[in-house]
């Protein structure tokens, strides 16, 4: 049952990586995200790092590429975790803060 999950998460962040790549190479932005992203590349940049990031750490206990050896197995999540980490500070950085009214 866990291949049917971690198909479907490895689509969705795949389509988070590609609208990231679309971002920084033309600097096109979800509808929904035009108003407040003021820097779309550095947006599409922490899309990509962040999907990726997550896709690692989701598939890390998966699939038993590394064998029985604990210490990749930590480093791929403690990786995973730290891209996404960086992913979404960049897109914090991109956009700028929300103002209510």
């Amino acid at each position: 049952m866990h291949w049917y999950l971690l198909g479907t998460a490895a689509l969705v962040m795949s389509g988070m990586v590609v609208i990231g790549a679309v971002a920084v190479t033309t600097g096109w932005l979800l509808p929904w995200l035009r108003l407040r992203t003021t820097r779309p590349e550095l947006w599409g940049y922490g899309a990509m790092c962040g999907g990726m990031g997550l896709l690692l750490f989701m598939s890390w206990g998966a699939l038993d590429a590394f064998g029985d050896t604990p210490v990749l197995h930590r480093a791929t999540g403690i990786t995973g975790m730290l891209m996404l980490a960086a992913g979404s500070v960049l897109q914090m950085r991109s956009s700028r803060p929300r103002v209510d009214t």
